[in-house]
């Protein structure tokens, strides 16, 4: 049974804090999409004047994103692949967005994570390229890595990056995450392929030190607030495929640092989720991050980590660019 995500999980809360950009800025380059077979949809998220999450199209014939709850079953039933033979769903999509009465989204209204759902777990997979592993520490992969990023950590890829207390090793990481469609537990690459509903990238900040140096597991440099935004845009299975050659980038202060493909993955993606299907049941909604090439400040010669005031500009080409500044989290 394919589970739509809209339909069987609550909607994420929204950002830690309000993003420091209007949703037009140049500065803010967010444009949740997904994409459905053959016909393009794109998606924004937005904080509306009430702090509820809405959902918005995009009409190319307005030139704008139209508050679209009219059709979101329709939307609903494209990102979860129930769409029936007629393709009845894309038809009826068409004719909201021709329709001149449907209400454009407000400009003044905030961009949320382009996430579909808030996720039961965030799970993200270390040393699945052989440049990062070699940078990490030279030893060689047998296995990926697994661990958990708190859920608290993810946020809009408009917000800011907080710089937390005591913090000098802050570093980033560019990824191609996964979202789950339907219950995974010790499923073959095949079973995993399936129940994949899409895609999105994240930033996997994380604080070296209390990574690697303060003992116990990785999550306690990885989940600090704002350490996982999502964005900026969501695409379907459908329209991507298995995940393979995605050009992943990463600039700070405009220059590049990290220029990646996910056809550097030393494991496909559908074997990284099936991979984590062993260990732990996958539900509707749960966001897997693939792991980065290589390129992050700590394997840099002396490391170079991120400071105050810089500002990190991620994407590719297929999901758009984000722009965040890193700024010292005053309410710690």
């Amino acid at each position: 049974m394919i589970v739509c995500l809209f339909r069987e999980s609550k909607p994420y809360a929204g950002n830690i804090r309000a993003p420091s950009f209007q949703a037009d800025d140049r500065a803010c380059l967010c444009q949740p999409a997904v994409a459905c077979y053959s016909d393009e949809v794109k998606i924004r998220f937005y904080l509306n004047d009430q702090a509820e999450r809405t959902m918005a199209l995009w009409s190319e014939s307005r030139q704008a994103y139209l508050v679209a709850d009219s059709v979101l079953k329709e939307v609903e039933a494209c990102i979860c692949g129930d769409t029936d033979s007629t393709g009845e769903e894309m038809k009826r999509i068409a004719e909201f967005l021709d329709n001149p009465a449907a209400k454009a989204a407000d400009r003044d209204w905030m961009i949320d994570t382009a996430l579909p759902c808030s996720p039961s777990k965030l799970v993200c997979l270390g040393k699945s390229y052989a440049d990062h592993a070699r940078e990490f520490d030279g030893a060689s992969v047998e296995e990926p890595a697994i661990f958990l990023k708190s859920t608290s950590a993810i946020t809009s890829c408009c917000d800011v990056v907080l710089y937390p207390p005591g913090c000098d090793k802050l570093d980033y990481e560019i990824e191609l995450a996964v979202v789950i469609r339907d219950v995974l537990k010790n499923a073959t690459p095949q079973e995993a392929a399936r129940a994949i509903s899409g895609y999105t990238l994240m930033c996997d900040y994380s604080e070296r030190a209390n990574q690697l140096e303060h003992g116990g597991q990785w999550t306690k440099g990885k989940s600090y607030d704002s350490f996982a935004p999502v964005g900026p845009t969501f695409i379907s299975a459908e329209e991507l495929g298995d995940g393979s050659g995605v050009p992943l980038e990463l600039k700070v202060n405009g220059e590049i640092r990290q220029q990646g493909n996910t056809d550097g993955l030393i494991w496909p993606v559908p074997e990284l989720v099936a991979y984590v299907s062993r260990f732990m049941t996958l539900w509707p909604g749960d966001v897997l991050s693939t792991g980065t090439p290589g390129g992050v400040g700590m394997g840099m010669k002396p490391p170079r980590y991120l400071k105050p005031g810089d500002v990190v500009e991620w994407g590719s080409p297929a999901f758009g660019y984000a722009s965040q500044a890193v700024v010292i989290d005053d309410e710690a």
